[in-house]
């Protein structure tokens, strides 16, 4: 074979031996990319641990640095298994048994680990153990949380492989044994629906307010009586007394102590000589509507009269929550302490009608007015308008009135009234360490309407700033000094 030939031979061989090392190449490349394909795809498939009824469990064991508490059901409830009477929240045990029954992992992390501490598998944050009906059963341990594997590491019976877990699954289990505990219902205080409203302080006076509508001297004011340290009832706002009724509605136990409270859990807690006591009359309504487009007739209504009381005793150590107890259970609870702040801040000065003086201008026949010595006597008459009727089908009047005998304008007088009896509120409790400046009476105002009478008496009290007024022959409060003498010059001005 000539050399010629020797080099081209060589040359053939050479292209063969390329183009066989790139077929075995690409094929290899082809190998690779399809096992990395399916290792991906693998990866992206949730991964089964186990899957179990909730329906069908009898029991369950939940570890951790919060609680150990084994659940076994019974008749269709689940309970302590070391405590049988322990109230067992039924809600929060089906959120464990629904994060728990089945279980699923986003991926397989890995297999025959060296050593399963650098997973903080060799002291699990949980450890939950399953049982069903049937006698299967399932042990979960969870370890540390990664960033990484976006999630818990865990296995299941199993340690050989190791799993990356939902981070969500630890939510319920992180209940502690109190937090287990089924708490008393929530009373369902409507601040329409209160009819008595009583706090007890351990150092106090006691403030109680009650609805009484059936009292005509007290009509005007919705039938709010408060019974204050000032040794009568006297008329409470109404507006005043639904926005502190309104923190009622709040009322919920946090978490509880102990379902069995004994006396010295009570004294441990504060409760057996408690800080406030309080007291709540309500009443609920089957078949109301709070639909304001709804009209419900109220002979369909049926109501039910409820009482509600509570003790408060010491703040928990946040100072974020009061230890309570309530009538009617044995346990010991934990209560927010700034809705229990909000509704036990009452005081009579705060709840009371701070008007002396709050009667319809519709209703009033008569007002006397003394001052200075000298004696003035407005008239209001009313004559019904026939064949008129209002809008609301009632009667139509016509008023007139009159001042020492003689005719003023009713609009203009109307206005005057509502305008200073409006301003003419209490300002504060008199204080026993002013010096009073004397005790002759500055003036008197006498008011008779359709229903009651009202004697209005203003005394000196500091001679610059306010003047005490007796109410009915009650002298509890100071009004502005400057308010009150309005009072007499604008309706005597009104001729």
């Amino acid at each position: 074979m000539s050399k010629k030939k020797k080099q081209t031979m060589t040359i053939v061989i050479l292209c063969v031996l390329l183009v066989a090392a790139g077929i075995g190449y690409y094929g290899a490349g082809v190998h690779q990319k399809k096992k990395a394909a399916k290792e991906a795809a693998q990866e992206d498939k949730e991964i089964t641990l186990y899957s179990l009824k909730a329906d069908d469990l009898v029991s369950v064991h939940v570890v951790s640095d919060k609680a150990d508490m084994t659940y076994t059901k019974e008749n269709g409830v689940w309970k302590d298994a070391k405590d049988n009477q322990y109230p067992i929240d039924q809600e929060k045990i089906n959120d464990i048994l629904d994060d728990v029954a089945e279980v699923k992992a986003s991926k397989l992390v890995v297999t025959d680990p060296e050593d399963i501490s650098q997973y903080q598998l060799d002291k699990p944050s949980y450890q939950i153990e399953l049982k069903d009906r049937a006698g299967t059963t399932k042990t979960l341990t969870i370890g540390m949380e990664s960033v990484a594997a976006e999630g818990y590491y865990a296995y299941c019976g199993n340690k050989n492989k190791i799993y990356a877990i939902p981070s969500n699954i630890t939510d319920s289990l992180s209940y502690t044994k109190q937090e287990m505990m089924e708490l008393p219902e929530q009373p369902d205080i409507n601040a329409s629906y209160v009819t008595a409203f009583k706090v007890m302080p351990s150092k106090g006076e006691t403030f109680e307010a009650v609805y009484n509508k059936n009292r005509a001297q007290y009509k005007d004011y919705e039938g709010w009586d408060i019974t204050p340290v000032y040794g009568k009832t006297m008329p409470g706002s109404a507006s005043v007394l639904q926005n502190q009724f309104s923190g009622l509605a709040s009322l919920s136990c946090t978490d509880g102590v102990t379902y069995k409270a004994t006396s010295s859990d009570k004294k441990k807690y504060g409760l057996d000589k408690p800080s406030y006591v309080v007291d709540v009359s309500y009443y609920t309504v089957e078949g109301d509507s709070t639909d304001q487009n709804t009209t419900t007739d109220e002979s369909k209504q049926k109501k039910t009269d409820h009482v509600y009381q509570f003790s408060v005793g010491k703040k928990d150590k946040s100072g974020d929550n009061y230890y309570v107890s309530i009538q009617g259970e044995k346990g010991i609870y934990r209560m927010s302490a700034e809705t229990i702040d909000g509704i036990v801040a009452v005081t009579p000065m705060n709840m009371l009608c701070n008007t002396p003086h709050k009667t319809n201008v519709d209703t009033l026949q008569e007002i006397t007015l003394t001052q200075n010595g000298k004696t003035h006597k407005i008239v209001m008459t009313k004559k019904e308008v026939k064949n008129a009727i209002s809008e609301d089908n009632s009667k139509v009047y016509d008023y007139y009135v009159k001042l020492d005998g003689k005719s003023v304008d009713q609009e203009t007088f109307r206005t005057t009234y509502q305008t200073v009896f409006g301003n003419l509120v209490y300002r504060r409790p008199i204080s026993d360490k002013q010096k009073v400046t004397g005790n002759k009476s500055v003036g008197t105002i006498t008011i008779k309407t359709d229903d009651r009478t009202l004697k209005l008496e203003f005394l000196p009290y500091d001679g610059v700033n306010f003047y005490r007024i007796k109410v009915d022959g009650q002298c509890h409060f100071l009004v502005d000094k400057n308010v009150a003498d309005k009072v007499f010059e604008k309706l005597l001005a009104s001729k």
